[in-house]
């Protein structure tokens, strides 16, 4: 006898909303999991022998589980809640930041638990073993792949092998101060070595609401990056991006001239303190956050150094259509050229809707009128393969931020700038393509002598070692930023800040 139920939208749990600003360095994050086939649920008889069930039964079941997917190293956890109506399942997959995601169809017969995942063609059988503690099983996803249940207290999150771990020989003080607009308080970290004239930088995130640790697929580069610094004699002040965690503001209508404010407001901030050197301030900024950096260069703000980690040094509309391309052509299945042509052709008569002088309701109405429109010159397997039926990801692009993005070039200020820069590239970025980039900031260093680049082979755009530099490869790289860099910057930092 089974105990099986369709779900409802209910939640079991809270998840954390995922509010974003567009993306660049930051993508959205969907599920890499292929679609596969349906386990199905049993017939409509077992249903109603489901009330019936020992409680005793489904409570062996109830709880939270957590498993690696074998040969992806992909890490599972599974929610299991008995509900009014019968079991209740939802699952999460942590290296892809997706959370919460409900199963259609539940069946546990006291031994064998059983679901299906519609919306991604996915569906898990396994077998609780003797004392409730393990349930084997296989993930059912195009392909099998066995995936073991432990049980859990609760929801565990994975620990990356660069988690800073205490003691910390340096002192830690958490941080509020006024940002870039009226409405905007900042939240943050600062860590300040011990003793010694040392320079502090301002840590600023990639695109997308990002907490003061950068958090990303069970990273935390910012956070791994602040330590380490500190650790050898770099102080470092990182913050909530406004408006998300514990900072306020209106993040939904913000563009990167507003973050470079709120940069500003960090570098006013530390230089409000007895305890930092006013003449001795960087800022360090990731992807958007290297357009920060070159934004408040030529502004001519008072800071002495800055660090772009993946920083564009062309226009929004060039990385997007080159991004998108790269990301296209490394995937592992085939995707033909006149294909690809086809996306950017749609890309461009959707930037022209972003810069339209219209309301933004206005410009949604108009772009997803185009995109559908658009999307009868692709056929069925076309709109699979890149996934051409998300809405939302046409509502992005004419945001006020996607605006500002595409249409803001880093050159004319990097031209100004006249303190020292460093850029940083990893080779197998395909966010920010180093060989797009690179150039630019040579030209401009032979002119202005005002900029060091340096590129690192094998790294993709989180600065990890990688195979591919496919987004998809973040989560599943255990190590959050490789050390060659994080020296490289120290050194700098200290020679030049």
């Amino acid at each position: 006898m089974k105990v099986c139920s369709r779900q409802s939208a209910r939640p079991i749990f809270s998840s954390r909303p995922r509010s974003g600003r567009g993306r660049v360095g930051r993508r959205a994050w969907h599920l890499v999991l292929t679609p596969l086939l349906l386990l199905g649920c049993g017939p409509a008889n077992e249903l109603t022998e489901a009330a019936f069930i020992d409680t005793v039964v489904v409570d062996r079941i109830v709880g939270v589980w957590d498993g690696t997917l074998s040969q992806v190293n992909l890490r599972i956890v599974v929610h299991v809640e008995n509900g009014d109506d019968g079991l209740l399942v939802r699952f999460d997959s942590p290296d892809q930041n997706a959370y919460g995601i409900p199963a259609d169809s539940v069946s546990f017969d006291g031994e064998q638990l059983s679901f299906n995942v519609d919306s991604i063609n996915a569906g898990y059988v396994g077998t609780l073993n003797s004392d409730g503690s393990l349930i084997r099983g296989r993930w059912s996803q195009l392909v099998d792949l066995v995936l073991d249940l432990g049980r859990v207290g609760k929801d565990s999150a994975r620990g990356r092998a660069q988690n800073p771990k205490p003691p910390f020989p340096y002192d830690i003080e958490d941080v509020s101060f006024d940002g870039g607009a009226p409405d905007v308080t900042l939240a943050g970290t600062l860590t300040l070595p011990k003793s010694g004239d040392y320079p502090v930088v301002v840590l600023v995130t990639g695109s997308g609401a990002q907490d003061r640790d950068e958090t990303i697929v069970g990273h935390k580069p910012f956070w791994v990056l602040a330590d380490y610094l500190t650790r050898h004699g770099v102080g470092v002040l990182r913050y909530d991006d406004r408006g998300f965690a514990q900072s306020t503001g209106n993040i939904s209508t913000a563009t990167t001239a507003d973050f470079a404010d709120d940069a500003l407001a960090a570098i006013t901030y530390l230089r409000s303190r007895p305890d930092v050197i006013a003449h001795r301030i960087g800022v360090i900024g990731h992807s958007e956050g290297g357009n920060v950096v070159s934004i408040l260069a030529g502004r001519e703000a008072p800071f002495s150094c800055g660090v772009l980690m993946a920083g564009p040094a062309v226009s929004g509309e060039q990385i997007h259509q080159r991004q998108v391309r790269m990301i296209i052509e490394r995937q592992p299945f085939p995707i033909a050229d006149d294909l690809v042509k086809k996306i950017a052709a749609m890309n461009e008569s959707l930037y022209a809707v972003s810069r339209m002088n219209a309301s933004l309701e206005e410009r949604r109405v108009i772009a997803r009128d185009i995109y559908q429109s658009e999307l009868a010159e692709f056929d069925e397997v076309e709109r699979k393969l890149l996934n051409l039926n998300d809405e939302v990801q046409v509502d992005a692009i004419v945001t006020d931020w996607f605006r500002y993005f595409l249409d803001y070039d880093p050159r004319g200020d990097l031209e100004l700038s006249k303190v020292p820069l460093l850029a940083v590239y990893g080779t197998l970025d395909l966010q920010v393509p180093p060989d797009q980039s690179v150039p630019v900031l040579e030209k401009i260093n032979a002119n202005h002598g005002k900029i060091e680049v340096q590129t690192f082979p094998d790294l993709n755009h989180l600065f990890q070692h990688a195979t591919t530099g496919l987004p998809s490869e973040y989560g599943v790289i255990d190590e959050t930023l490789a050390p060659e860099v994080m020296i490289v910057i120290k050194e700098w930092v200290l020679t030049k800040c």
